[in-house]
């Protein structure tokens, strides 16, 4: 089995009043088990053509490809303030917005694995995504 780790580091000398430093790590393993996770989308990277919401927008994880827990990785790597790339669930009426990245944004995020989430640019900027999901296979 694969050992996948994760390190986060948030550090900064004027953001508090004193200094913040903090730092966390976690292996990925399959639920309730020691075992690594074993499977992969591989690293992907897409240009984001939609500019709303709908069929045109590019799907990065459908629901239910990989068992609970699923982890995200998606880096906008666009160098321009304000050309953002928002993430929305289109398993869910309304289809609510999930996050935004700005230019050089990214995020790693533990989800629940059911529900189907899409990409769009909404000022037709064209940014490029950069996105992997990690976990276990159904």
């Amino acid at each position: 089995m694969a050992t996948t780790t994760v390190t986060i580091t948030l550090s900064s000398t004027d953001l508090l009043s004193d200094e913040l430093a903090l730092s966390t790590t976690a292996t990925l393993t399959k639920p309730g088990t020691s075992t690594g996770v074993e499977y992969t989308t591989g690293l992907s990277r897409k240009k984001i053509n939609a500019t709303e919401k709908g069929s045109s927008a590019t799907t990065i994880y459908t629901a239910d490809d990989f068992a609970a827990i699923p982890y995200l990785y998606l880096k906008n790597t666009n160098v321009t303030v304000g050309n953002k790339i928002f993430i929305y669930d289109d398993s869910t009426s309304g289809d609510p917005t999930w996050l935004q990245l700005d230019a050089g944004d990214w995020g790693f995020i533990p989800m629940h694995g059911d529900k189907t989430l899409r990409a769009y640019a909404p000022n037709g900027s064209d940014p490029i995504l950069e996105f992997m999901v990690i976990g276990t296979d159904q």
